[in-house]
């Protein structure tokens, strides 16, 4: 379990050496396991970035750029909004924006996006492409999700302003210099790679009709991403390996892009079972399970009360699993939203412990309990079971 472990947490964002490593290790275990294996190929934007510098006046400050930004070097005047009235009301033209308070409470999701786009953020971004700033400055506290703080405000590869995040703690020595000359460094650059979403089946009597394992295998960037989400792919893997035959078909997916603003992954797949005219009867998602100190959790969507019953009654022969709350930030979202029954499988206390180290350089193996992987997957296959002959 460590070695496999080993080989999954590293930085691995969709597109990156890192990212291709991972993919071409599940690639083999598949093959060895003898499953009908799909390679889906995407087109994806890889990301890098250097040190950033913002200068007002005679003072200096190290900013960050937003993932996927543009890059800016440049100079203009400093104008605030913290409010989406204020920033209505500010002459942002040709400006640098820095915005703070209401407006940076939580990120953005990126513009667009397929699955989830709240129309409070598709207004203030429409408001911020209207006023047209050369670049923004965000001013960000505490992640409300993750163990990031500061946060960055923006991760779109779509959304073109240049942008970069500073942490609220500036906001003082910053507030007295709206107007002010600004010069300003966001070193960011992008480029267009090749990646791919596999799709390992176990094929069944009924071939169209499928239960779907699944767990994001990418990271963010400047992570190691041990708990978020190493430990659901080895779960996933752990889990494969001990599927029997059964009536539905079985796919494993590991998600390659639920941490990417384009969802790349998981878009190839469900084109392929579209394509394929494939109807999804029960998906179980496995995203940041066995936080160490902690049991895992299961949590339930569009579920009938007999099939609730079924995967409880299975609590009793795993005592590692538990039920949670229902939570809507993983790749079973764009499942549930259209009506198919769900699963979620995770730490009992991702809310509580489990999320304080997610997305940065402290998700590292210290914060797995290895020996919860083996349990889970055994709990997850034996529901497979279950639901399959029920």
């Amino acid at each position: 379990m460590k070695q496999l472990m080993h080989i999954l947490c590293r930085e691995r964002p969709v597109g990156t050496d890192g990212n291709a490593t991972v993919t071409d290790y599940f690639e083999e275990q598949f093959n060895m396991m003898k499953f009908d294996l799909q390679s889906l190929p995407f087109t994806c934007t890889v990301w890098d970035s250097a040190a950033s510098q913002m200068n007002i006046e005679d003072k200096s400050f190290i900013i960050t750029p937003s993932p996927f930004s543009e890059g800016f070097t440049g100079v203009g005047r400093l104008v605030l909004a913290n409010t989406l009235p204020d920033l209505r009301q500010a002459d942002c033209a040709g400006a640098i924006l820095l915005l703070y308070g209401n407006l940076t409470q939580s990120p953005l999701q990126p513009k667009d996006y397929p699955f989830y786009f709240p129309d409070e953020h598709r207004e203030l971004i429409s408001v911020l492409e209207q006023k047209s700033p050369k670049a923004i400055v965000a001013l960000t506290g505490r992640h409300p999700l993750c163990g990031l703080e500061p946060f960055p405000l923006f991760e779109d590869g779509n959304f073109k302003i240049p942008s970069a995040y500073l942490g609220l703690s500036f906001l003082e020595s910053i507030k007295e210099s709206d107007g002010a000359h600004v010069k300003l460094s966001i070193i960011s650059s992008k480029t267009l790679r090749n990646s791919r979403q596999l799709v390992a089946t176990k094929i069944g009597k009924q071939k169209s009709r499928k239960i779907v394992l699944c767990a994001h295998m990418d990271s963010k960037y400047h992570t190691p991403g041990a708990l978020d989400n190493a430990a659901g792919a080895a779960v996933l893997m752990e889990a494969a390996k001990r599927l029997l035959p059964a009536n539905y078909s079985i796919d494993i997916v590991p998600f390659n892009g639920e941490e990417y603003f384009g969802a790349s992954g998981e878009l190839a797949y469900l084109q392929h079972l579209k394509e394929k005219g494939d109807t999804v009867d029960l998906l179980i998602n496995i995203d940041s399970p066995c936080h160490i100190g902690a049991l895992n959790s299961v949590s339930f969507y569009n579920f009938g009360e007999q099939d609730k019953e079924l995967a409880v009654k299975l609590f009793e022969q795993h005592p590692v699993i538990t039920e949670g709350e229902p939570w809507y930030a993983g790749d079973h979202c764009a499942f549930a939203f259209t009506g198919t029954p769900c699963i979620a499988v995770t730490s009992a206390d991702l809310f509580e412990g489990g999320l304080l180290n997610t997305h940065t350089l402290n998700d590292t193996l210290d914060c797995v309990d290895m020996n919860l992987i083996e349990p889970t997957a055994e709990y997850i296959a034996a529901l497979v079971h279950a639901f399959d002959k029920r």
